[in-house]
């Protein structure tokens, strides 16, 4: 579990650094948040973090939005990376 974590936390502070070259100072501070709310998460935390963060992955204003908006390779590659991050968290038995 630690390592899982450990590549979640990895990949939201890339997406979260990106966010930042682009001035998204919303996304910048949603995801700082979520970062610090790892600290010391449960099984379930994790499971709906996880949840959470897949949803702010695509529709309207989200960040995989931004990511095409902006015409980004490696931001939608980490987009990519992150959901499948979250799926295997949410639904590690399906992988």
């Amino acid at each position: 579990m630690p390592n899982l974590v450990a590549k979640y936390d990895c990949l939201l502070a890339e997406v979260q650094k990106a966010m930042q070259a682009r001035h998204h100072d919303h996304w910048v501070l949603a995801l700082q948040a979520w970062r610090e709310e790892l600290v010391g998460i449960t099984n379930a935390g994790l499971n709906e973090h996880a949840k959470r963060t897949a949803r702010a992955l695509g529709g309207m204003e989200s960040i995989g939005e931004i990511a095409l908006a902006d015409r980004d390779e490696r931001l939608l590659k980490l987009v990519e990376e992150l959901f499948a991050r979250c799926k295997k968290i949410v639904e590690p038995d399906k992988l």
